[in-house]
């Protein structure tokens, strides 16, 4: 049990030390490997039904990464990363339960696309009488940043979500087609360029109530 409790202090001091970086240090390089287990955080995180909606796209080249600069409203951030993932997912066709694309997903699972269709296909309907197939796609690759974050503090390495961009720009600057993708967000990372501002959060008491019967 001790293992346990010394990787979830670990974790737990690597939340604490996060926060939004606004600038980072434009010499210091991350490495392939700090990146490979950066990318493995999110690789590795769940979602919805087990389908990894997401796609990550790597950027540091600096020619591209000034033009990302502009797509996201002059965030300056994005403009001294030293690797920018943007998170993609597939626009709604792909989700659709006769898809390719949940096809190839589904036949890793045990009994294949057969049995997953059969449980997939009502929360499908679901998704297109709520109007909600990619904000639900989209939401899934939250979870993939937030856990890409983390790894990423528990090394050292400062990030940001950029929820502010113009997709459109992002897309074309990706050269990824729009009917075929939606951008979820943006995780600039880096070596931090500017002081360390306070953590502020609510105080647990006031964000938790346990409900009984």
């Amino acid at each position: 049990m001790k293992d346990y409790t010394d990787t979830a202090r670990l974790i737990h001091s690597a939340m604490e030390r996060r926060y939004a970086c606004k600038r980072f240090s434009v010499e210091k390089q991350i490495s392939e490997e700090d990146l490979n287990l950066i990318l493995e955080a999110g690789r590795l995180s769940p979602s919805s039904f087990g389908i990894e909606h997401w796609h990550f796209f790597v950027t540091r080249d600096k020619k591209i990464l000034d033009r990302l600069y502009e797509a996201c409203f002059a965030q300056e951030n994005i403009r001294t990363a030293a690797a920018l993932i943007t998170i993609g997912v597939r626009t709604a066709p792909a989700y659709h339960p006769e898809s390719d694309f949940i096809r190839s997903r589904s036949e890793r699972f045990p009994g294949g696309y057969p049995q997953f269709v059969d449980e997939y296909r009502g929360y499908w309907d679901f998704l297109v009488q709520t109007g909600s197939v990619e904000s639900w796609a989209r939401a899934q690759g939250y979870i993939a940043a937030a856990n890409m974050m983390t790894l990423a503090a528990s090394l050292g390495i400062d990030s940001c979500a950029i929820e502010g961009y113009k997709e459109e720009s992002v897309l074309t600057i990706l050269q990824l087609p729009r009917r075929d993708w939606r951008v979820s967000l943006l995780v600039p990372l880096g070596y931090r360029d500017e002081p360390v501002r306070e953590k502020i959060r609510m105080p647990k008491e006031s964000i938790v109530t346990e409900i009984t019967l």
